[in-house]
């Protein structure tokens, strides 16, 4: 970026009015921002207050000679260090060194020629320039460093949870095999168990028509005793409920095996007609865990025809913003799944289109954040919580289905999430 040059600066130390009347006449053609100050403190305190190129210095001045100025100037205690050329009618070699050790760049010693004093001036001012324009850019191109660094440190992080997530789901891809096998075997017996059940209770019914044939006495009684007992009717009547129960937690553990299946490969790339609500009810199925102590979950559906997609990445997507909906709800809340045709929402997407929107009530977001939630690696969410990939991806996948996200949010509002696809994917390649 262009920066026009700053007027250069000079800084006139000397307590003799004289002497600066004159040196401030030499310069005054070609330096005309020139400061004056009439002892060291004066000096001080105006290179605190201005920036200042350069300083021409005397050594012999009162509450504070020039040598403590250089003292000073080399312990960083001016906003500015400026190139200090001394100008001093000590012409001793012990003092001349000894400025040029506390730091000066030239030594002038009076009576000076003009022209002499001139062209000292031009070039120490050029040399100081020049040296706080490459350390400005030194400090830009550190910042920049540093930025990049920690870019790389932050997209290092990223793809290690980005391989870690990959694990995850050949890890669950690999555990959902497992599960699946005695799970099998559990609802087939239980099938089974249910069969013999009923096999058994039309055997006792069988007994209990011929109980009242039986002329024992003894034998009717310790029989009723052991009905009452044993509470028969109620056990009659309990045992296929546990055993329905029992296979309706197998059938959802099945559900969730396959859910999971399908979520740990989102990289399919098969186009198939898919029921949406049967996507969002296997999402939700997904995240159950993290959502049933946050939130109440609100299904609104809709008519809607079958749509051709990839079923496991708009499984994803729809998991990722369930998530971020849960995470967005402090205390507990509500999120509100509704499906319908996009017939009455403005959209670039062409064609006949559904939508799905996922709206809580979490604390939202701001515009600057809606600006940017579609970012790589921008995340809102505390440091562990959120990789800054999910909504990034999601949009990806979205766009790879010739779709669009829609977003409406307000600080402490909730947020609304709109998934608008279209019915077909005429001329789609796979992956798109």
């Amino acid at each position: 970026m262009y920066k026009p040059p700053r007027p250069q600066s000079i800084l006139l130390v000397d307590d003799n009015d004289v002497n600066r009347q004159l040196v401030r006449h030499i310069l005054a053609d070609t330096y005309p921002l020139v400061y004056e100050a009439a002892d060291g403190n004066e000096c001080l305190a105006t290179l605190q207050k201005y920036d200042i190129d350069l300083v021409l210095l005397d050594l012999n001045m009162p509450e504070k000679s020039g040598f403590e100025v250089l003292t000073e100037l080399q312990r960083n205690g001016a906003k500015r260090n400026p190139a200090v050329i001394v100008v001093s009618a000590d012409s001793d070699p012990a003092s001349i060194s000894r400025t040029f050790q506390l730091g000066a760049a030239d030594y002038v010693t009076t009576p000076f020629n003009r022209y002499e004093l001139l062209a000292r001036v031009h070039t120490h001012l050029a040399l100081h320039n020049r040296e706080q324009e490459l350390e400005e850019r030194v400090q830009e191109r550190t910042a920049e460093l540093m930025e990049t660094n920690r870019r790389l440190q932050e997209t290092h992080g990223q793809l290690l949870q980005a391989e870690k997530m990959v694990s995850l789901g050949q890890l669950a891809a690999g555990v959902a095999h497992e599960i699946n096998n005695p799970v099998g075997y559990i609802s087939s017996n239980m099938d089974t168990l249910r069969a013999y059940f009923d096999d058994l209770l039309a055997v006792l019914d069988a007994y209990q028509e011929t109980e009242e044939s039986i002329n024992n006495i003894q034998i009717k009684d310790e029989l009723q005793e052991l009905k009452c007992r044993l509470n028969l009717d109620f056990l009659k009547e309990d045992i296929p409920h546990l055993v329905d129960e029992s296979l309706q937690g197998v059938r959802r553990v099945k559900q969730i095996v396959a859910d999971l299946k399908g979520f740990s490969h989102p990289e399919q790339q098969e186009w198939q007609q898919v029921d949406l609500h049967d996507t969002i009810n296997s999402a939700l199925n997904i995240v159950h865990g993290q959502l049933k102590y946050k939130a109440e979950v609100v299904k609104q559906f809709g008519e809607l025809p079958p749509i051709e997609c990839i079923a496991p990445q708009i499984n994803q997507v729809l998991v990722n913003l369930l998530v971020n909906a849960g995470q967005a709800i402090e205390g507990r809340g509500t999120i509100t799944l509704v499906t319908g045709l996009a017939t009455d929402i403005k959209t670039r997407v062409a064609g006949d289109a559904v939508f799905v929107s996922v709206s809580d009530t979490g604390i939202g977001m701001s515009a600057d954040t809606q600006m940017r939630i579609f970012d790589p690696f921008f995340t809102s969410k505390p440091v562990g919580e959120g990789t800054g990939l999910g909504l990034s991806v999601s949009y990806g996948i979205i766009e790879n289905h010739r779709g669009e996200i829609l977003v409406d949010s307000r600080p402490q509002q909730g947020s609304c999430f709109t998934l608008i696809l279209p019915v077909t994917q005429t001329g789609a390649g796979p992956g798109h």
